[in-house]
């Protein structure tokens, strides 16, 4: 049974698929990143497109999340980030198409929250 998220907000962003898949700036329509399908509990990414556009994703599929905060970083795993503890794929960012990004991200499998910025 596919999960549905329970807080879903896009700003300047088109997501390919209801709470995963391809991220796009609805300016250019270039990609911006990538999010796993089944990894994670929270996204939170802004971001700012090489056009200039400033965008944002926030999905989280629980209301409170307990999660521990890392201060690690995530593994990069052919240009995907990835759980350090498990490597599980989480997101990938494309960096050539940004100016910046910051995101947050929970792991589901260790329950861990990741920030990194670009």
């Amino acid at each position: 049974m596919p999960r549905k998220p329970i807080k879903k907000e896009l700003v300047n962003t088109i997501l390919l698929k209801d709470y995963a898949s391809w991220i796009y700036c609805d300016r250019c329509n270039n990609t911006v990143a990538y999010l796993c399908y089944v990894t994670y509990d929270s996204f939170d990414f802004e971001y700012t497109c090489n056009c200039q556009n400033k965008g944002s994703v926030r999905i989280d599929f629980k209301t409170e999340n307990d999660a521990k905060e890392s201060a690690a970083p995530l593994k990069e795993i052919k240009n995907r980030l990835c759980c350090p503890k498990d490597n599980s794929p989480l997101v990938t960012v494309v960096t050539k198409n940004l100016q910046k990004c910051r995101l947050s991200i929970v792991c589901n499998s260790c329950n861990t929250k990741y920030n990194h910025t670009h």
